[in-house]
């Protein structure tokens, strides 16, 4: 899937405090010894590790998330976070390990249910990813609406299920109409299918928002490559390498147009 939609868990972080037998004070008295709290020591130990392997060195990442997961064994954060640590390193059979335990932990949770669906659809058990995405939307409680169904269009257009796709592409920007990432999406998406006049309608709606991206600017550059329009493709070019020279689509454009007959 272009992108997976996760909520990455913040905490502050703080130095683990080790409690000694007892502290002896100004005036002499002894103070009760510091008791050891294994919920903080576990919730630092996750910010640790998930801010570790936000910077890639996956080793400490590893190490502080088990030592959260020591420190308490039934939560349902703990296995989350190594659940996304497993992912990032491609142990797939790992991460969908310690996501399913995490919904065993927490059933109610929509944000566990939708990563996992991301994840089965990578491996591409689409159906599983299917109703896993719907068991997330079933939720009362759960509010990422819009995030989920774009997962579930993604993963029906990959599966190849083109109605299905424009179905939860719709419901997604029902929710979220002025969505730049789900406008763009879908339009990725109609472009891989051939399907240019209905990518061109939802670029138009994604014209209409204010702040521009270097991901909209490359879908308008295929989008004009695709219908010969030289002069707007040359436009959008250059708008690309003006405002986002360093991002990777200004980096593709540069290699495109530097190729013979481009």
């Amino acid at each position: 899937m272009r992108r997976l939609q996760r909520s990455l868990l913040v905490a502050s972080l703080a130095l683990l405090a080790v409690g000694c037998v007892s502290q002896r004070t100004v005036d002499g008295k002894n103070q009760p010894a510091q008791e050891f709290n294994a919920q903080e020591a576990a919730t630092t130990r996750l910010a640790l590790g998930l801010q570790y392997l936000q910077s890639g060195n996956y080793q400490q990442a590893r190490a502080n998330l088990e030592r959260a997961r020591e420190f308490t064994p039934d939560n349902p954060s703990v296995h989350t976070g190594l659940a996304f640590y497993y992912q990032q390193v491609k142990e797939y059979k790992s991460a969908e390990r310690y996501y399913r335990n995490a919904i065993d932990l927490q059933p109610n949770n929509g944000d566990t249910y939708n990563n996992l669906g991301a994840l089965l659809c990578t491996m591409g058990r689409f159906a599983e990813a299917d109703k896993l995405f719907n068991q997330a939307l079933q939720l009362p409680d759960y509010v990422k609406l819009a995030s989920t169904y774009e997962n579930a269009a993604l993963c029906a257009a990959q599966a190849g299920k083109l109605e299905e796709s424009d179905d939860y592409f719709r419901r997604a920007l029902n929710h979220s109409a002025r969505n730049s990432t789900i406008l763009e999406s879908y339009a990725a998406v109609l472009l891989r299918q051939q399907r240019f006049q209905e990518a061109a309608q939802i670029l138009a709606q994604r014209a209409d928002l204010p702040q521009l991206s270097p991901e909209y600017l490359r879908l308008e550059i295929e989008l004009a490559r695709q219908q010969n329009n030289k002069v707007r493709q040359v436009s959008f070019g250059e708008l690309l390498l003006s405002r986002f020279p360093d991002s990777r689509q200004a980096r593709e454009y540069q290699a495109r147009t530097s190729e013979p007959n481009s």
